[in-house]
């Protein structure tokens, strides 16, 4: 609330409404940080075993392989994969940046299954499971997540859980830093930071490994 009343009197203050931002003086509140846990590979592996179509396996395995912004993902094209390279460039939902993302063997070989099985004309990458066949967008896609999430037992089933999965799990297999968050798409080193601290059976067996006599 804080930060939404913030905005607004700053907006309308430097549009002239008023003189003097009443927000200014207020200072920052201070919350903790909670370190939102990613997929397992058993949560991971139930949701794909309650797909009940290709195009949802391929959507699970886009998610994670690429680690790609929902917004960025309902964008694409089929024409935008380069199939020689396993690569796409999206364009950043934030930042407004292009980055290369990258198709894992499991990705490419689910994802080219999927356009293999459509009939449509439709350029989008992914599309309604019948017709008109029309693009997916953010809501289509989150809900048959949650659909998923329901029939699998897996709790806070989002396209965003994915994108944490991704990133978490490439930093606690030892991407460097400023790799990862390349890959995010992240402005700011602190936010992909997050993701590098998430994983505390690492920290502990690393403790070990570099301090125990």
């Amino acid at each position: 609330i804080r930060r939404y009343l913030s905005s607004f009197f700053a907006w309308i203050s430097d549009e002239g409404y008023i003189n003097i931002n009443p927000m200014r003086r207020l200072k920052k509140i201070k919350v903790p940080q909670k370190i939102k846990k990613p997929f397992t590979p058993a949560e991971r592996e139930h949701l794909r075993c309650s797909a009940r179509c290709q195009r949802d396996i391929a959507i699970m395995e886009f998610l994670y392989s690429t680690a790609a912004r929902i917004g960025e993902v309902v964008r694409l094209d089929r024409r935008d994969v380069d199939w020689n390279r396993n690569e796409i460039i999206i364009y950043g939902e934030k930042g407004k940046k292009e980055r290369k993302v990258y198709l894992t063997d499991e990705c490419a070989y689910h994802l080219r299954k999927y356009l293999l099985s459509r009939n449509d004309t439709n350029p989008a990458l992914f599309v309604s499971y019948s017709q008109p066949y029309s693009r997916l967008g953010k809501d289509g896609v989150e809900a048959l997540l949650r659909r998923l999430g329901r029939q699998a037992g897996v709790e806070k089933v989002h396209p965003h859980r994915y994108r944490r999965t991704a990133i978490t799990n490439a930093a606690n297999r030892g991407m460097p830093l400023q790799d990862a968050q390349v890959m995010a798409g992240h402005t700011n080193a602190n936010t992909t930071m997050i993701y590098f601290s998430s994983d505390k059976e690492k920290v502990k067996s690393e403790h070990k490994m570099f301090l125990a006599s």
